[in-house]
């Protein structure tokens, strides 16, 4: 009974921190550092 439950607290414990990762996540896109340096070559034609 004591494994059931630490299993059951696993799985309770792994399922709110998926669903908090899904709800914190929808930030949107979001442009590249700005240590990143952009490569004119791998620039979407209608970007230029």
């Amino acid at each position: 009974m004591t494994f059931l439950m630490i299993l059951l607290l696993v799985v309770v414990a792994l399922s709110v921190a998926s669903v908090y990762l899904i709800v914190r996540d929808g930030r949107g896109p979001q442009r590249p550092p700005v240590s990143h340096f952009e490569d004119a070559r791998f620039v979407a034609p209608l970007a230029r």
